[in-house]
């Protein structure tokens, strides 16, 4: 208990307590909201009771009461005036910077979500480059194996005509079939080239 001719205070921690289960990230900026004025009180000359309260039913109990002339620490409470200022003034500080950091924090939250929507959007537009290209090349090779196929069985079915005999057995329809056959290549081949 002090009795001083100027106004001092108290430091209540069950709000900030408070503020750290609500949100831990605002109990800092609540951490000088617990500072709470006490009562202005100084002792004048004359003669003063003091009555201590307690529960002394099951067990007595001892008090020392000490008196300690304030004069004596007048370095000490100059001290103690400027620091409870400085406080005053961060408390207030802090009033003013918490707005400015809830709109900072809210923006960068903002900015961080746009990012994972882009980089998504970027992988999913690269994926869908990715799935095209390799459906292109697929399709292109099936379609050249479809288009080698069947000018294999075309080259398979010249082959087959050129060997089997021909309708009379003699051997003039092979020769026949094999010229043509070899005639038809080159002038495919020759078509390519120009």
């Amino acid at each position: 208990m002090y009795f001083l001719h100027f106004q001092v205070y108290r430091m209540d921690s069950t709000m900030n307590a408070l503020a750290m289960a609500k949100d831990p990230d605002a109990a800092f900026f609540k951490r000088l909201e617990g500072l709470q004025p006490c009562e202005v009180s100084e002792l004048k000359a004359g003669t003063h009771i003091f009555a201590v309260y307690g529960d002394n039913f099951f067990k007595t109990a001892a008090y020392t009461i000490e008196a300690v002339c304030a004069k004596s620490y007048e370095h000490t409470t100059e001290k103690l005036k400027e620091i409870e200022a400085q406080i005053l003034r961060k408390r207030n500080e802090l009033r003013q910077f918490e707005t400015e950091y809830r709109k900072a924090l809210a923006r960068f939250q903002e900015v961080t979500n746009r990012y994972s929507q882009e980089k998504q959007s970027v992988d999913d537009l690269l994926k869908q480059r990715d799935s095209i290209y390799a459906s292109f090349t697929v399709s292109r090779t099936v379609s050249n194996l479809s288009n080698g196929s069947t000018s294999t069985s075309r080259v398979l079915g010249d082959d087959s005509k050129g060997e089997s005999p021909s309708e009379d057995g003699s051997s003039e329809g092979k020769d026949k079939s094999a010229k043509k056959k070899w005639f038809n290549l080159n002038v495919k081949g020759s078509d390519k080239k120009l």
